[in-house]
């Protein structure tokens, strides 16, 4: 293969990767943290230790965040938390940004088998058919890393292992046919 085929093949797949990511988030934007809760600080300038720690709230804290809500604090005239309250906000975040995320799964795993097979038919075009092929498996690749936080140990497995196994599957079949055929690589 020549350098040019191969310098064109990563391009191609350089930009397709780009203009999926940029495609995704133009059409079907990420939740952003501040549409569901406000950025709050609290007072600047205390000194380490110089409050007077409350275990309460700091316990009351604890158990919402373990709950997946955010903990608003309340401060007195010196700067030093003296109270607070759990906002769900971040429970509201959460659930948005999983319902985003398995969608995306699914459009990138639509388009990258579809980019995929396209490359399969145009393999004889180098660099383009291999290019598409490796753009369809980044496909599917950029759509499991978006979902990877709505899959179980075991669903991330069994995903990896089944597209493991239609890879090789694919290689097999190709490179068989090609053999039958008297097609020769470069």
């Amino acid at each position: 293969m020549k350098i040019k085929n191969i310098v064109l093949g990563l391009g191609i797949i350089i930009v397709y990767m780009l203009a999926l990511h940029q495609g995704m988030e133009t059409f079907y934007p990420t939740p952003e943290y501040e549409d569901y809760c406000d950025i709050r600080v609290g007072p600047i300038g205390r000194e380490p230790g110089s409050c007077q720690n409350v275990p309460e709230l700091t316990i009351k804290a604890e158990q919402c965040y373990q709950a997946k809500g955010e903990f608003v604090y309340e401060y007195d005239s010196n700067g030093c938390p003296i109270d607070g309250y759990c906002d769900d906000c971040r429970i509201d975040y959460e659930a948005a940004v999983d319902v985003h995320s398995s969608r995306v799964f699914i459009v990138a795993l639509i388009i990258g088998v579809v980019v995929f097979v396209v490359g399969l038919f145009l393999l004889a075009t180098e660099p383009v058919g291999s290019a598409l092929m490796a753009s369809g498996i980044l496909s599917v690749f950029y759509g499991v890393v978006q979902n990877w936080r709505n899959f179980t140990q075991a669903w991330r497995f069994l995903l990896l292992f089944v597209l493991l196994i239609i890879l090789i599957w694919v290689a097999l079949r190709f490179n068989d046919k090609r053999k039958k055929f008297g097609f020769k690589g470069k």
